[in-house]
């Protein structure tokens, strides 16, 4: 009895704590339960048999995605009149024809000119001990047509003008057979002799036809005068021409291959 009235709190404690884990240990397992059955019912009716949702119309969407995903492409030369408006020319009956592509239709590259520098072995300048080699150099790519005619210079074995260096050459110095040359600006080698020059292009020209009327030998920053529109050469490649209206808008005419 001295026990129980000494621990009767403590023991009143103890019984409460039991039966509050108790009780806790029943409502988690009472709440297992509810789920259980709520995760049944819920399964039972997400697979319950229906009528099935209608499929939704996406055409036109579709549709507009194709729009905005295709690369829209723009013409500015050639036929486009916003930016090539087109002339009007009046032919040899005296009828005016309206020419679609801005005075450029017509317009034909019938050959390309190469525009060469060229280095020829014209012979032996002197006889001596070290004796001089004589080579005619030609620019024909110059603008300036003075700038274009041969020029007549003479070298020693190891030296360089502006154009060339003398390097070697083979046979007989007072009449050799070959002569090995440096192309100054590319390092290229080349061979020369009194039958083989030298020919590397380093431009083009070309001669141009438009309707019934010939352009021969046009360079890069000649004119070409077409319905009373002056057109401005601004490159000419091996098989092609570009030439830029007053406009500034620029057209590629490609060369007419002979067949």
């Amino acid at each position: 009895m001295d026990f129980l009235k000494k621990h009767y709190e403590k023991i009143v404690l103890s019984i409460a704590l039991i039966a509050v884990a108790v009780a806790a240990f029943l409502l988690l397992r009472e709440v297992g339960v509810v789920r259980e059955e709520l995760d049944k019912a819920l399964t039972a009716r997400a697979t319950k048999k229906g009528v099935a949702f209608p499929s939704l119309d996406l055409s036109t969407n579709e549709l507009s995605l194709k729009r905005v995903s295709t690369v829209a492409k723009f013409q500015f030369d050639g036929e486009h009149n916003t930016f090539n408006p087109g002339t009007w020319e009046k032919g040899p009956d005296g009828l005016r024809r309206k020419n679609g592509k801005g005075g450029l239709g017509g317009l034909s590259v019938t050959r390309i000119i190469p525009l060469n520098l060229v280095v020829s072995f014209t012979g032996v300048a002197s006889v001596a001990d070290n004796p001089r080699y004589q080579f005619s150099v030609t620019r024909e790519y110059e603008k300036v047509a003075t700038k274009r005619r041969p020029v007549v210079t003479s070298l020693t074995v190891g030296t360089k003008n502006d154009v060339l260096f003398l390097r070697d050459i083979k046979g007989p110095k007072e009449d050799p057979a070959e002569l090995i040359c440096e192309l100054l600006e590319t390092g290229e080698r080349f061979v020369l002799s009194k039958e083989k020059d030298f020919r590397k292009p380093l431009g083009y020209a070309a001669d141009l036809r438009h309707e019934n009327k010939d352009f021969p030998a046009k360079r890069v920053d000649d004119s070409v005068t077409l319905a009373g529109v002056a057109y401005k050469i601004v490159a000419i490649g091996k098989d092609e021409l570009v030439v830029s209206a007053p406009n500034q808008v620029r057209s590629t005419i490609p060369a007419v291959v002979p067949q």
